[in-house]
């Protein structure tokens, strides 16, 4: 892409009165089909910005009219861009930091899911919120006798983890042990000092936290897969922590379709498997860490910087 249409998308892009952008990443022409046709209605609802990133040799971001590959996004930080993977939807991060300034909401879906009831305004309502982070309430949305006033709206609510239903999102291990059954999820927000299992296919921040939204790097040039909303989870989650900031789960809902093939997942899986068993408690005695740490960080300068211009 030449210089000069680069500036052009800078100060011609503008987004709409809710101003929330929407990244999308797939190899699945069929699959995002299906997902645009589904999600449509609450699309134009909230005047959303798709923006789709098709994954491959080459990842090409469309938005609207533009399309724009790694190098024309990112220059000569193209590197934090892995290919092959979910994590290439932080190609869609950048830009928005980049581009979309007046994006205030940032939603990621993965292709395969569909909406149940309206996902977008239930993360909304997430994220609209104040929470406590030190005590964890019994009861949902209330609370009980005992529990302190002073911290009722503790922590603002800046990430909104959705649940899912349908095809569950286990590990390899475990869905070759249970196959696939309905499960039970947990609403309200995650206490300060906990962790808990990311999954990247349905959430939604503020843009105060695109710095901090690095999906671990994954695929063909690490070697493994499958942990990098996991790993991101975690990270996330520290950032908040000390920010004094809170993380949702369980408002927003999708239908998740599509049972990935287990057998693949296992050998994606291998190394992380054992990594992430340590890696939550501080432990990155592994190589890869090196690489993780580095990129992160590399990561949330350059998006600071974006956001500065």
């Amino acid at each position: 892409m030449l210089l000069e249409k680069t500036h052009l998308v800078k100060s011609e892009i503008k987004s709409d009165i809710m101003n929330i952008a929407c990244v999308i990443p797939t190899i699945r022409e069929k699959s995002l089909a299906e997902f645009v046709k589904a999600w449509k209605p609450l699309i134009k609802k909230h005047h959303i910005d798709l923006i789709i990133i098709r994954d491959g040799d080459n990842p090409i971001l469309s938005h609207n009219d533009i399309k724009m590959n790694v190098k024309d996004v990112m220059g000569q930080f193209s590197h934090l861009i892995y290919n092959k993977s979910d994590c290439v939807r932080n190609l869609g991060f950048a830009y928005i930091a980049k581009y979309l300034p007046d994006i205030n909401y940032i939603l990621t879906l993965d292709d395969d899911v569909l909406p149940i009831g309206d996902p977008i305004e239930a993360h909304l309502t997430a994220l609209k919120q104040a929470k406590p982070i030190n005590w964890l309430s019994t009861i949902i949305d209330e609370y009980p006798r005992g529990f302190p006033y002073g911290i009722r709206e503790e922590a603002e609510v800046v990430l909104s983890h959705g649940i899912w239903r349908g095809v569950a999102d286990w590990d390899a291990p475990t869905q070759l042990v249970k196959g696939n059954h309905p499960v039970k999820f947990y609403k309200g927000p995650i206490p300060k000092g906990i962790y808990y299992p990311m999954c990247g296919m349905n959430i939604m921040f503020k843009r105060k936290m695109l710095p901090y939204m690095y999906y671990a790097p994954m695929g063909h040039r690490v070697g493994m897969d499958r942990f990098a909303d996991i790993w991101l989870g975690i990270i996330s989650k520290r950032i908040a922590d000390k920010k004094g900031w809170a993380v949702m789960t369980g408002y927003a809902e999708v239908l998740h379709k599509r049972a990935s093939n287990v057998w693949a997942n296992l050998k994606k899986e291998a190394i992380g498997l054992e990594l992430n068993e340590d890696f939550w408690q501080g432990i990155e005695t592994h190589p890869y860490f090196k690489v993780y740490n580095k990129t992160r960080k590399q990561w949330e300068k350059l998006i600071i910087n974006y956001d500065l211009r």
